[in-house]
């Protein structure tokens, strides 16, 4: 059985799931749905054309489905916020919906948003993904699956976080990490693969070492990118871990955030 506090105001034509909770002082609007077993704590404000899954922990203070910041949106305009099953959103998280006419703002299943953590207009947050305390994704960044994003890390526009990826606390990311490595630092940079990221997803043995030496092929060998790719290719073939880290460097926009010289020592052998 649904139970909503008589001090939230939920709009009618709301669409709230069974055995809901929608706690005190929560305010949900027209075009707001809400899945099965989700529970707003209480202060959640949910607006806009805002889905939200099943079995969600929404903490006081979330806002969801807000008008994006960004300076290009037309007030009035029809754009949406998708939110999957099984999430958890701290105290102040805030998720602003797609700038564009019908564009998206989505966060998958399974994800953890801690407190005051930012998802700005059209990112694109995957599965088993975790932003830690005050991490702030600027509008249209992509997040694999599985990835981790540290506390007070910022992550610029159009930045792409690949999947089991994980960027260091207080980070400052302007270019693309690739998938299953870890990137630290001001301006953030890649150092080593993301091993114990790798064994607690389920990755063999065998795929981290194939991994381990495709990054070493890629960034500690005195080699073009390019050439280190076709490297990559003839020395290790193209399984689908490999083939998932050379199409993020083929479709990079900002290009990668390269490993540095102090790097190098960390990945031999």
């Amino acid at each position: 059985m649904t139970e909503i506090s008589p001090l939230s105001v939920v709009h009618p034509d709301a669409k709230i799931g069974s055995d809901c909770v929608i706690g005190p002082f929560c305010t949900i609007g027209a075009h707001v749905e809400i899945g099965a077993r989700t529970c707003l704590k209480s202060h959640v404000m949910v607006d806009g054309h805002t889905s939200i899954g099943e079995d969600c922990m929404v903490y006081p203070f979330v806002t969801l489905g807000i008008d994006s910041q960004d300076q290009k949106h037309s007030k009035g305009s029809v754009s949406y916020t998708r939110i999957g099953d099984r999430n958890t959103l701290r105290e102040f998280v805030s998720v602003h919906s797609g700038t564009e006419v019908g564009s998206v703002t989505a966060i998958g299943n399974d994800c953890a948003l801690l407190a005051q953590a930012h998802v700005a207009h059209n990112c694109q947050v995957g599965n088993h993904v975790v932003m830690s305390h005050s991490a702030t994704l600027a509008g249209h960044v992509v997040v694999g699956d599985h990835a981790n994003i540290g506390g007070l890390a910022a992550v610029h526009q159009f930045c792409q976080i690949g999947p089991v990826a994980m960027v260091a606390g207080m980070a400052r990311v302007v270019q693309d990490v690739l998938p299953y490595t870890i990137a630290e630092g001001f301006p953030a940079h890649m150092r080593v693969v993301n091993k114990v990221g790798l064994e607690r997803a389920g990755f063999s043995a065998q795929k981290i070492k194939e991994i381990r030496k495709a990054f070493r092929i890629l960034f500690t060998r005195d080699l073009r990118l390019e050439e280190a790719v076709a490297e990559v290719r003839k020395e290790i073939g193209e399984s689908d871990e490999i083939k998932t880290m050379l199409d993020a460097i083929e479709r990079s926009q900002r290009g990668l955030a390269r490993p540095d010289s102090a790097t190098f020592e960390m990945n031999v052998g």
